[in-house]
């Protein structure tokens, strides 16, 4: 499925699933990741936050850390965007370190981006390469 511009139209936080599963190499099918999600998204401690066609799923453990994962059905530029509004809202929140992981090499390119001019002072990033092939972000939001 193509991604959507949500400058253009706003989908609605099933589609945006169902496209983001349809555009990244997971190893399960839609059919079984979809009710994961939406079981996901409802456990406790949990908080879900949509901007423009980016649904962001977030775990919030204690002391501001938290573990998080975006969904993604928007336009690349649009996406960059949506995560620098989501690490400002997490930050909010009362949110100091956020960790992701993901197998896109190119969700790691999103992360380089938004380092270049952070929204947030002191904000940075460490990346680590897992045996599995994957990666993982840890964020810290900064001051």
């Amino acid at each position: 499925m193509a991604m959507v511009d949500s400058r253009e139209k706003k989908l609605n936080i099933a589609d945006i699933a169902n496209i983001a599963l349809e555009s990244t190499r997971s190893q399960h099918s839609p059919k079984i990741a979809f009710p994961a999600i939406l079981t996901e998204m409802s456990q406790p401690n949990t908080d879900v936050k949509q901007m423009g066609n980016t649904v962001f799923i977030l775990h919030k453990g204690n002391n501001g850390q938290g573990f998080f994962k975006a969904l993604n059905a928007d336009k690349a530029r649009n996406f960059v965007e949506n995560s620098r509004q989501y690490v400002v809202y997490a930050k909010k929140m009362g949110m100091n370190m956020l960790v992701t992981e993901f197998e896109d090499p190119a969700i790691s390119t999103l992360f380089h981006a938004i380092s270049k001019n952070p929204p947030m002072p002191g904000m940075g990033f460490k990346e680590y390469k897992l045996k599995s092939g994957g990666r993982r972000i840890v964020l810290n939001l900064g001051q």
